[in-house]
């Protein structure tokens, strides 16, 4: 058949769906990017909170149509949500009964199989997930060829109050190291010059595997792989960020000075509530630590508003803590609560309004740090990786997910390329910049 793999949410997701499409056509179907020009259709789910969970309805029913107007043959939905949703069975297969088979995330290898030997509707999820993808499972990237992410563990041992994670993506798993060496040169063997490290929690790599967390053994090991020329890190817990890592940060030369460590807040009781295993006192050591010893880091970080038992006492707090420590990059999420989640149950719930009116506010003013941050770049020279013509990133973006280089170039840039840039302008998220050439120009 002819297959369309939607993949929706995170970049985890993202490579579970590009193993998902390298084991279809290794099973014989030919993979296109068009839905309408296909015979069949999977998508591959995001649940992590009830949005999440709407949008991906909301995209099964969009393409159930198709289904129904006979364009499409078959439709099938994976991932988060049919594992979510395990102990709602009968409810998920009566909202959406186009859908032709459900297929949680530890089940993924065996969809191939089943769409060949079942004629019938199938519900298909494990009780506690453990499939981990290894590199000589069939990928098929999404990512421009230039750039990819490297999953190096599944699963999450953190017991996060407001997160329902671990209940569908299964206990903290990694991959030994070198497995993902030989995926790293493979890559690079593509023409990727990018890596991308994630994992639900990346800084607790290895602890399985080894009898402690081992990501500065990883890093250095991946540092070794020719071709790759920027190593980012993605999703580092705060409590296990250790002077090791720092110093790995600082000294690997294809390691960029970038870390991504969701904090949440940075009041003492909130954190102790959302079960973080750290306090605010250990976050700003932290980051002190990080911008002391890590020349130029570029530290991103997201936040959440409207917790239960949140004051303006507390946003007051975190407002003032955002900009005393200007934080290059940041995110903020409203508190959505999830279902059988000790977080559900707490005291003191914050209306969904004051959350909202908390994150508009909190935003309005990263809005304003970043415009203030990002003007520190006017002057200067930086190295810029073309994601496309007239388009990049500098070593403090990460894609999809940060700012923006707008390249201004006399000469034609290809995809993957590095170019030397100055920056001429700002925006509140993006820089303006030009190649020697062109300022010569």
């Amino acid at each position: 058949m002819k297959v369309y793999v939607l993949s929706l949410g995170c970049a985890r997701t993202l490579v579970d769906s590009e193993h998902v499409s390298g084991l279809l056509a290794a099973s014989g179907h030919t993979l296109t990017d068009s839905a309408s020009a296909a015979d069949c259709v999977v998508v591959n789910t995001c649940a992590f909170i009830r949005e999440a969970e709407e949008e991906s309805i909301a995209a099964v029913l969009e393409l159930a149509d198709l289904k129904r107007s006979g364009k499409v043959k078959k439709l099938y939905v994976a991932g988060c949500l049919p594992q979510k949703r395990r102990g709602e069975k009968e409810d998920l297969l009566a909202l959406l009964p186009e859908v032709d088979g459900f297929l949680g995330p530890g089940d993924l290898r065996k969809l191939p199989a089943l769409m060949e030997e079942t004629a019938e509707r199938f519900f298909v999820t494990s009780p506690v997930p453990t499939l981990l993808f290894e590199s000589k499972s069939p990928r098929l990237r999404m990512t421009p060829s230039h750039f990819a992410y490297l999953k190096v563990s599944e699963g999450c041992d953190h017991a996060c109050t407001f997160c329902s994670i671990p209940q569908f993506r299964g206990a903290h798993r990694s991959r030994p190291i070198e497995d993902l060496v030989e995926e790293a040169k493979s890559l690079a063997g593509e023409g990727v010059v990018e890596l991308n490290l994630i994992g639900q929690d990346t800084s607790y790599y290895g602890a399985d595997l080894y009898g402690s967390p081992k990501l500065t053994e990883l890093l250095t090991a991946l540092n070794g792989v020719q071709g790759i020329h920027w190593i980012r890190l993605l999703y580092a817990h705060p409590a296990h960020v250790t002077d090791r890592l720092i110093e790995a940060l600082r000294d690997l030369p294809r390691v960029v000075p970038y870390l991504d460590i969701p904090i949440q807040h940075i009041a003492d009781d909130l954190l102790k509530a959302m079960r973080r295993e750290t306090d605010g006192r250990r976050v700003r050591a932290l980051i002190e630590r990080l911008r002391a010893r890590v020349p130029g880091i570029a530290i991103r970080t997201t936040l959440i508003v409207g917790f239960p038992g949140e004051t303006e006492a507390h946003v007051e707090e975190l407002a003032q803590f955002m900009e005393e420590t200007r934080f290059e990059r940041l995110g903020i999420f409203p508190y959505s609560p999830e279902p059988k989640t000790p977080a559900e149950r707490l005291p003191h719930p914050v209306h969904e309004k004051v959350r909202e009116e908390r994150f508009h506010r909190l935003m309005s003013l990263q809005q304003r740090i970043s415009e203030t941050v990002n003007r520190t770049w006017l002057g200067r020279e930086v190295e810029v990786l073309i994601d496309e013509p007239g388009e990049g990133r500098t070593y403090a973006d990460a894609p999809e997910v940060d700012g923006l280089v707008h390249v201004k170039a006399s000469q034609v840039l290809r995809p993957g390329q590095f170019v030397q840039a100055r920056v001429t302008d700002t925006t509140e998220y993006d820089l303006v910049a030009e190649t020697a050439a062109s300022v010569a120009a």
